[in-house]
C-alpha cells in the first residue's frame, strides 16, 4: 500500500548540486531544436554503463532516434494525429553501431557489444549461488534489436486472465486486434529457394502494421525433423500459433522483413516516420529522476531530469500532461524507487525523500528461464560450423549480403514447440501449484530447436569442438512461479540495480525442469530426429549417458549448472489493483500519482505462455490507445 508524503527533494547528489531551473535548459543542448515543455516525455533510457558515452557526438540536424520497444510505439502513436508534442529521451546509441543487430545469423554475435546491458544477476540461491549474464538491449528500440526474433503470443486464456485479476479491456477480445494492427505477415515465397515446409499461417492473425514478420530463410532439415519429433512430447503440428491457441509447433514467426533483415521496433515505428514534426528525441540523454509537485492532494510528476551527456550538463525538461516511463523491468522501477516512490526500506536505505510508499514496486520479478541437452549433428544438418571459424562466418556473411541464401538467412533457431500438460500430469510430478494457481488450458512448456551449441561454452560433460556439428533441444517452463525482485544498489541511476530473478525457488519449477528434460530425451530419439544426429544415444554429448532418466536428483543438477535466462523479465510495476499488489491501474497509470504512467513489460501481471516481445508491441498499442482516449486524442 501508499502513503502520501511532504515535497520530494529526494534528487541525486549530482543533480542537487547542479544549478538546475525550468527558465533556459535548453539552451545549452547547441545541436537540438529542444523545447522546454512537452505534452508527453517518454522516457526509454538511462545510463549506468560509462562505455555508452563513447560514441561520437549527435550532428548538428535534427535527429529522431527513439527508444526501448515499448517507448518506440508510443512515441509514434501519440504523435499520430499531431495534437501532441512528444519527447523520448534515450541514452542509448543507434543499434546500426553494431550492423549485426540486422541479420538473422548476427543475433549470435550481439552478446557483450555496445548494444548490450550485460547484466550480471545476483548470485542465484537455487542455482548453487551462481551468477548469471543477463542480455538486454541498450540501443535505439531495445530488446527488440538484440533478441532472437522469434514473434509470438500466447494463448488467449493468459489474457483473459489478466482481465479476471482486475484489468477491464485486458481480455483477448480486446487485446487479439491490437497484435493484429501491429503486424505484418510476409509471406514465404517459393521463388527465394527455400524449404516452405511447416511455414504456414492464419492471414486473419496479421494486419498492415509497422511491424514486419516473416519465417527464416535457410531450415536445416533436422529442424523440420524437430516438428515431426514433437509427436513424442503429444504436441501438435498447428497451422498458426498467433490466433489465440499457444499449445503446437511449427516454423515461428520472426520479426523480420522481405528481404530476411531484422524488424525491431527501431526500423519499424521510428524510421517511417523520423521526419515527423511534433516527435523529438534527445540522443544520449540519460533519464536520472521524475520531477514530483506534492504541493496538491496527491503528487504529481510535471517533468524529468536528465544528463546530456554529449555536454554533461543536468537538464529538466517539464510534460504539460504526462511523463511515461519505459524502460523495461529492470530500470522502470529503479527510476520510479530514486525519484522517491517504492519501498520504504529501499528509500530508507539509501536516504532517499520519499514521494509515495509502494512496497510492491520492484518486487514480483517473473522470468522464464531455459536449459539444454546438446548432440553431435551431421555437418549438413546444423549451423554450428558456420561460427565455427573466421572463415566460415565470413563464408555465410558473404552468401547472405550478395544473394539472400545460406545459413546466415536464418536465426539459431525460431522453431519452438509449446506442450500443455494435464492437471494430473502436473500433479503427479509434484507440480500440483500450477493447477491450483490457474495456470491451466495454456502451454506450460516450451521446446526450442536451435541448429547450434546452445548456450555456448563448455558444461561439465562435454567441450565442444571446432570440428564437429551440434544441435540443442531447449526447455522452457512457461508457468514459472518462481519471483525474484528488482533492488536498488544507490540512490543514483548511475549504478545498474540488483537483479535476482530466483530461478527455481518454487518446487513446482523445479518439477517442470525434470520433467521437461526427460521429454527433451523422448524429442532427441524420434526416429524424425535421432536420424540427422551422429554417435551413440541419439548423438547426445551434454549430459549423455552419464544422466539416466530415473535419477532425478542428478537430472536437476544438470539443470542447475546448464540454466540460463529466457530474457523475458516482467512484473516489477504489475498492473493489478492496489489491494492485490499492484503499482499501476488498467490504464497504466502509478498508483496515488498523477500524470504518470508506466508502459513496458514490467506492468506484466502474469507472463504469457510465450517469448514477451510479441506482448509489449501489444501493450505498446493498448497504453497509447488509452492515454489517446483519456486526453479525448482519438
Amino acid at each position: 500500500m501508499y502513503q502520501k508524503f511532504g515535497r520530494v527533494v529526494a534528487l541525486l547528489s549530482l543533480l542537487s548540486r547542479a544549478k538546475v531551473s525550468f527558465a533556459a535548459p535548453i539552451e545549452e543542448i547547441e545541436d537540438k531544436a529542444i523545447e522546454d515543455e512537452y505534452d508527453f516525455i517518454i522516457c526509454g533510457g538511462i545510463v549506468n554503463n560509462p562505455q555508452l558515452t563513447g560514441f561520437s557526438s549527435m550532428s548538428k540536424s535534427k535527429r529522431l532516434n527513439p527508444g526501448g520497444t515499448a517507448g518506440l510505439v508510443l512515441g509514434n502513436r501519440l504523435s499520430e494525429s499531431g495534437a501532441n508534442r512528444v519527447l523520448v529521451l534515450e541514452a542509448g546509441p543507434n543499434p546500426e553501431v553494431v550492423s549485426a543487430y540486422e541479420a538473422p545469423g548476427g543475433n549470435q554475435l550481439l552478446g557483450g557489444t555496445a548494444i548490450d546491458w550485460a547484466f550480471l544477476t545476483a548470485p542465484q540461491e537455487h542455482l548453487d549461488g551462481r551468477i548469471i549474464q543477463y542480455h538486454r538491449g541498450r540501443a535505439l528500440g531495445g530488446s527488440s534489436t538484440t533478441n532472437g526474433l522469434y514473434y509470438g503470443r500466447g494463448s488467449s486464456s493468459i489474457y483473459d486472465r489478466w482481465e479476471e485479476l482486475g484489468n477491464p479491456g485486458w481480455g483477448w477480445n480486446e487485446t487479439y486486434p491490437l497484435f493484429v494492427k501491429s503486424t505484418h505477415l510476409n509471406p514465404p515465397s517459393d521463388q527465394q529457394g527455400f524449404d516452405l515446409s511447416y511455414k504456414t499461417w492464419d492471414e486473419s492473425a496479421y494486419g498492415d502494421g509497422p511491424l514486419q514478420l516473416a519465417y527464416q530463410g535457410y531450415v536445416p532439415e533436422s529442424a523440420n525433423g524437430f516438428i515431426e519429433a514433437c509427436e513424442a512430447a503429444n504436441i501438435p503440428i498447428v497451422n498458426d500459433l498467433n490466433s489465440g491457441d499457444g499449445v503446437g509447433v511449427k516454423h515461428g514467426t520472426g520479426t523480420l522483413d522481405s528481404k530476411l533483415r531484422r524488424s525491431s521496433s527501431y526500423d519499424a515505428f521510428y524510421k517511417p516516420i523520423q521526419d515527423r514534426q511534433n516527435l523529438d528525441v534527445l540522443h544520449y540523454a540519460a533519464v536520472q529522476h521524475l520531477i514530483t509537485d506534492t504541493d496538491g492532494e496527491k503528487p504529481a510528476v510535471t517533468g524529468v531530469g536528465f544528463i546530456y551527456h554529449p555536454t554533461g550538463l543536468v537538464h529538466e525538461i517539464k510534460a504539460r500532461k504526462e511523463v511515461i516511463v519505459s524502460m523495461g523491468a529492470f530500470h522502470s522501477p529503479q527510476l520510479l524507487m530514486v525519484s522517491g516512490i517504492g519501498p520504504k526500506s529501499e528509500l530508507d536505505k539509501f536516504g532517499i525523500e520519499p514521494v509515495l510508499f509502494n512496497e510492491n514496486i520492484g518486487r514480483h520479478l517473473n522470468d522464464h528461464s531455459v536449459f539444454s541437452i546438446m548432440a553431435k549433428a551431421q555437418p549438413e544438418f546444423a549451423t554450428s560450423e558456420m561460427s565455427a571459424t573466421f572463415m566460415n562466418l565470413r563464408a555465410a556473411q558473404n552468401e547472405f549480403y550478395a544473394n539472400l541464401s545460406g545459413p546466415y538467412t536464418a536465426p539459431s533457431g525460431i522453431t519452438n514447440g509449446f506442450q500443455e500438460l494435464s492437471n494430473e500430469e502436473l500433479r503427479e510430478i509434484g507440480a500440483g501449484d500450477v493447477v491450483d494457481a490457474g495456470l491451466v488450458d495454456q502451454a506450460h512448456i516450451e521446446y526450442l530447436y536451435e541448429s547450434i551449441w546452445y548456450p555456448g561454452g563448455p558444461t561439465p560433460y562435454y567441450t565442444p569442438k571446432a570440428n564437429e556439428s551440434y544441435i540443442s533441444l531447449t526447455a522452457s517452463s512457461m508457468v514459472a512461479l518462481s519471483r525474484g525482485n528488482v533492488t536498488l544498489r544507490s540512490a543514483s541511476m548511475a549504478d545498474a540495480p540488483i537483479i535476482n530473478p530466483n530461478y527455481y525457488e518454487a518446487q513446482a519449477d523445479r518439477a517442470i525442469a525434470i520433467q521437461s528434460f526427460k521429454y527433451l530425451r523422448k524429442i532427441l530419439a524420434h526416429p524424425a530426429l535421432s536420424k540427422y544426429t551422429d554417435g551413440a544415444n541419439n548423438g547426445e554429448v551434454s549430459p549423455g549417458a552419464a544422466i539416466s532418466d530415473d535419477d532425478d536428483e542428478a537430472i536437476f543438477e544438470y539443470v542447475k549448472a546448464n540454466t540460463i535466462p529466457n530474457w523475458h523479465a516482467s512484473g516489477t510495476n504489475r498492473m493489478l489493483p492496489l489491494e492485490d499488489g499492484g503499482v499501476v491501474d488498467s490504464r497504466l497509470r502509478v498508483y496515488g500519482v498523477d500524470n504518470l504512467r508506466v508502459i513496458d513489460c514490467s506492468i506484466l501481471p502474469l507472463l504469457p505462455d510465450v517469448n514477451i516481445l510479441g506482448p509489449v508491441y501489444m501493450v505498446a498499442e493498448k497504453g497509447a490507445e488509452v492515454i489517446r482516449e483519456d486526453w479525448n486524442d482519438a
